[in-house]
């Protein structure tokens, strides 16, 4: 009996130690396969794309991303829900983990001009398709002589993405980053730049490794977005 409870309870131990270490590979992958893994946004200056080349920078780095991101309305019909836009050129889209791995319907070589990638759960909860058209209105407006008006314009969903977490395909849709910028009225020079790495679990280390190198601008990780997870 004692060599039975022995065993029982090593077991039970090594049974929910692999449960736990699954579940948290698997979150872990997919949080990895959606967001950048360190995003440099600038405070007072561009990022400089001179450093781009450095060789830090390209040791620890795989892809080097520039993008833009706002929040808006999204309106079709009978729908209308906020949404969260990440701006991207259409080169740069393509780049991203989840359209490399193909986890997507439609075209992706699309993210041009009024295109928008939507995420599956949004697609399923409002019924969109691919081809459908719908309206986005940005929380910037235009001033006309009856006052102002939110600026709105029509997209075509060119493709439907599939990250793998429910939250991130209801709320997130990307969008051409010129388009982005023209429809909220960002300046090119607030474009962020988001680093994705060779080794993303050793997260703490690399984050000072590009503090240095980009001293002047605020630097966060995948780590410090998802740190309630």
């Amino acid at each position: 009996f004692s060599f039975i409870g022995i065993s029982l309870g090593v077991a039970i131990l090594i049974i929910v130690m692999s449960v736990m270490n699954g579940f948290r590979t698997e979150l872990v992958s997919k949080i990895l396969g959606f967001n950048a893994h360190i995003i440099v946004e600038p405070h007072i200056k561009p990022i400089d794309k001179s450093k781009f080349s450095n060789n830090k920078l390209n040791s620890i780095s795989s892809e080097l991303i520039i993008t833009n991101n706002s929040e808006g309305v999204l309106i079709r019909k009978d729908i209308t829900k906020g949404i969260a836009l990440r701006g991207y050129s259409d080169e740069d889209f393509l780049k991203l983990e989840f359209i490399k791995n193909g986890n997507f319907i439609g075209n992706s070589k699309k993210l041009i001009e009024n295109s928008i990638s939507i995420g599956k759960n949004l697609s399923l909860d409002y019924n969109l398709n691919l081809g459908d058209k719908v309206s986005i209105m940005s929380t910037t407006g235009v001033d006309t002589i009856i006052g102002t008006f939110p600026k709105q314009e029509i997209f075509l969903i060119t493709s439907i993405y599939d990250s793998g977490l429910a939250d991130f395909d209801r709320n997130i849709a990307f969008i051409n980053i010129k388009t982005l910028e023209n429809l909220f009225n960002i300046n090119s020079s607030k474009r962020s730049l988001e680093i994705y790495l060779k080794n993303p679990l050793n997260i703490n280390a690399t984050k000072t490794k590009i503090q240095n190198l980009y001293q002047e601008e605020f630097v966060y990780t995948w780590a410090d977005i998802n740190s309630s997870l």
